[in-house]
């Protein structure tokens, strides 16, 4: 409701009894919403589309599985996978992280990209209703970008710069 009020249900209906649910389920929730354009879209056609068209979406609902693949395969279009934070947002609880998930084996190398973590922060925020605080994580991450303060998976030959340096850059920024 706060975003385009676009949804896009994303499953494999047509061969999952799984997704038959997850579909009858969000097609009982749809008449609880009749401002939002909901469409249906099988996996595969949704996984063409969004390398294709991705400004076509606007939110994506899908089982965890394909929701897994999907932000994988989306995080090409932005370059890295350290660009894409992530919520998983219930009735009564929501979890925010990156989509790579805790990335154990960065631990110590200062390689990590934080930006998806820090946009993470920013998707909570905004879930709590602090959208300034959002926008300025937000504001601090484009300036990051423009400005080349990225790690050595966005610099693309330039100068990349560590975790910390990234993550004490966009604290100082923010």
């Amino acid at each position: 409701m706060t975003r385009g009020k676009k949804l896009c249900c994303v499953d494999k209906a047509n061969v999952l009894e799984t997704s038959r649910l997850w579909r009858e389920t969000v097609q009982a929730m749809e008449k609880d919403y009749p401002e939002v354009e909901v469409s249906y879209e099988f996996v595969d056609a949704v996984a063409m589309r969004l390398v294709q068209w991705p400004n076509s979406y606007d939110v994506l609902i899908t089982e965890n599985l394909f929701g897994d693949i999907l932000t994988d395969e989306a995080s090409v279009i932005s370059g890295s996978m350290g660009l894409m934070p992530s919520a998983s947002v219930g009735t009564e609880n929501a979890l925010f992280e990156p989509i790579h998930g805790s990335y154990p084996q960065a631990t110590g190398l200062n390689i990590a990209n934080p930006m998806a973590t820090i946009l993470s922060a920013a998707m909570l925020f905004e879930h709590f209703g602090l959208k300034a605080e959002g926008i300025a994580i937000r504001n601090a991450v484009n300036r990051a970008l423009e400005e080349g303060m990225v790690t050595e998976d966005l610099a693309d030959g330039g100068n990349s710069y560590g975790t910390k340096q990234v993550g004490d850059w966009l604290a100082a920024c923010i």
